[in-house]
């Protein structure tokens, strides 16, 4: 999963760059810039001696196959590398697939905005076309030049560490400062389908509920509630389903399980894990068109993922009229929400920096929603309330589980269990309800709940 990306047939064309792999014959523009004092300090590395020094790591970047040469009118200046990262320093990235990047910039060109716009460029071509979850980044604390340009490419900081070096024959140890780029860096959205289309190209909702024992927490909550609400024979809508972790587990206890998705990789997914006794229906379509489906066709909807991208009021009060429309009278409707006030301790666990620099405005604490939509519980209240539900129960779903996911992760079977069964105890007290990244609210329609 951690390996070097081949570039090999790979050419990046930006404004006034062209990023290639590199040839025997670009010796000469290698020497040049390489051997002056200053260069390659920034990287790490000393001035080259002579030509065979040039030669002898030329070759091994034409071999490694992993490194870009940057073409400027012709002449080669500088180099831009794709490489592995340390998994043991990031355990918090264990399960997602990133790689470390570093550049490299003759100094006759330092000052033109270059190399940002190189580093732009890898960075498209990592996330669009390579499909990482991250991409790292660092520099030498005194390396404000190489920060710049960190900064301006959109990465967030992680983390300052030790790192040694060798200049001449004499070691120093640096501060290495490094940094992540957010999976959606550089997205232009047009409108919510095409995000949603977008964030799922990119990151895999497939594993996304059962990659750990802290993943795990949300799916185990959410069908525990789920389960109080079902009777037997009863019909279930899953609108929004992903890559298809709820639809098949209840369509393999028997009930019957019709399944709405809209990106194209979840649903390839989904359609991946069917086996020939699997009775689910499974459409690809959009949670604000359900028209395929009759008034009170099903008992229990199931909207679990669509408000996490519905960005305007109009459309996710659309959302919530579509799965009343289809419930039947006295069924039952699950909406899941991202919690915003959550959402800013987490991004702190894993970003220190973040209440400095974070995407939230400083004064309301209100996060960005992009690319996914945040809601506090009272606005999570306020917008069911508009769409004519009527709210039974307010579930934490996955409680502290992201914040501790290392400390839970290591547990044994045992302490999971305890540990779940705590959760179970916690998740719908009112005190610690906003204490969560995934917020679940059950509820009726207010017809429903005027004639019982």
């Amino acid at each position: 999963m951690n390996a070097p990306i081949d570039i090999t047939g790979v050419t990046l064309t930006t404004r006034r760059l062209v990023l290639r792999p590199w040839r025997e014959q670009d010796l000469e523009d290698f020497y040049a810039y390489a051997r002056v004092d200053g260069v390659g300090q920034m990287a790490g590395w000393t001035p080259h001696r002579d030509r065979e020094e040039s030669r002898r790591i030329l070759t091994s970047f034409i071999q490694g196959r992993h490194v870009f040469a940057l073409e400027y009118q012709g002449k080669v200046i500088g180099s831009l590398g794709i490489e592995e990262y340390s998994e043991e320093h990031y355990p918090e990235l264990s399960n997602l697939a990133g790689r470390e990047i570093g550049y490299v910039l003759s100094k006759d060109y330092w000052g033109r905005g270059l190399m940002p716009e190189a580093v732009q460029a890898v960075i498209r071509y990592l996330f669009d076309q390579v499909k990482l979850d991250f991409i790292l980044v660092g520099h030498f604390d005194w390396n404000r030049q190489s920060a710049r340009v960190i900064e301006k490419c959109g990465f967030q900081y992680i983390k300052t560490r030790p790192y040694e070096t060798r200049y001449g024959t004499t070691e120093r140890s640096e501060e290495s400062i490094l940094y992540r780029s957010h999976f959606m860096e550089g997205y232009a959205c047009e409108n919510d389908t095409d995000l949603v289309q977008e964030i799922y190209r990119r990151s895999d909702e497939s594993s996304r509920l059962n990659r750990s024992k802290a993943a795990r927490v949300e799916f185990l909550t959410t069908v525990r509630y789920i389960e109080q609400f079902l009777t037997p024979g009863a019909k279930i809508l899953d609108i929004g389903a992903g890559a298809g972790e709820y639809s098949l587990y209840f369509s393999r206890k028997g009930y019957a399980v019709s399944a709405v998705e809209l990106s194209d990789r979840n649903a390839a997914d989904f359609r991946q894990k069917l086996t020939a006794e699997d009775t689910v229906e499974l459409f690809q379509g959009n949670a604000l068109d359900l028209s395929r489906y009759p008034d009170h066709s099903f008992d229990v909807v199931l909207v679990l993922g669509p408000l996490y991208h519905l960005h305007g009021e109009k459309d996710q009060l659309r959302c919530i009229d579509e799965a009343k429309r289809v419930c039947k009278q006295g069924g039952t409707l699950f909406f899941a929400f991202l919690s915003n006030d959550m959402v800013i301790l987490t991004m702190f666990h894993s970003h220190p920096d973040y209440f400095r620099n974070g995407d939230y405005n400083k004064d309301t604490f209100r996060c960005d929603d992009f690319p996914f939509v945040f809601h506090t519980v009272d606005a999570c209240r306020a917008l069911l309330d508009k769409g004519g539900v009527k709210v039974v129960r307010e579930v934490a779903a996955d409680g502290l589980s992201e914040l501790l996911q290392a400390k839970i992760n290591a547990m044994d079977e045992e302490s999971y269990r305890q540990y779940l069964r705590f959760h179970f105890y916690t998740c719908e007290k009112p005190e610690l309800l906003g204490a969560s990244n995934h917020l679940l609210f059950i509820g009726k329609t207010e017809e429903a709940v005027g004639k019982a």
